[in-house]
């Protein structure tokens, strides 16, 4: 893969998520399980067709499968939370608690072995987790 379709595919991705949370409430007639039921199914046969097209479809194989059943429970979870939470939540709101958790991976990356929180870390996490508490009061 090219350095540019790598960096299109990357923009791409983070367009996705940045517009979940606007789709998802544009979405509200749809009861959030059932929502998320949709978009796993339908993302699931969009994968499977792709891995078949281009003759992929064996490594599939390849991969546990209490991988595959953690990694779809967990997606599955997750999404099935964050639907919920923006039906009865303000979208804000709940859009805001729910993407605090890439601030909470850097927090808790200084409890990994040989790492440390430097000064810049923590006073990126105190404005952020203020900011988050402004806006929520």
């Amino acid at each position: 893969m090219t350095r540019t379709r790598a960096t299109a595919v990357g923009f791409g991705a983070v367009l996705l998520w940045a517009l979940l949370a606007l789709l998802t409430v544009g979405s509200a007639p749809v009861p959030p399980l059932m929502l998320n039921a949709l978009c796993f199914g339908l993302g699931g046969v969009v994968g499977l067709v792709w891995a078949a097209a281009r003759g992929r479809l064996g490594l599939l194989r390849t991969v546990p499968l209490r991988v595959l059943v953690f990694g779809t429970a967990g997606l599955f979870g997750y999404h099935a939370l964050y639907f919920s939470a923006l039906r009865l939540a303000p979208p804000a709101e709940a859009g805001l608690i729910a993407y605090l958790w890439p601030l909470l991976i850097v927090v808790f990356s200084g409890l990994l072995p040989g790492e440390r929180l430097r000064p810049g870390h923590v006073l990126g996490a105190v404005l952020a987790f203020g900011g988050a508490a402004v806006i929520l009061a």
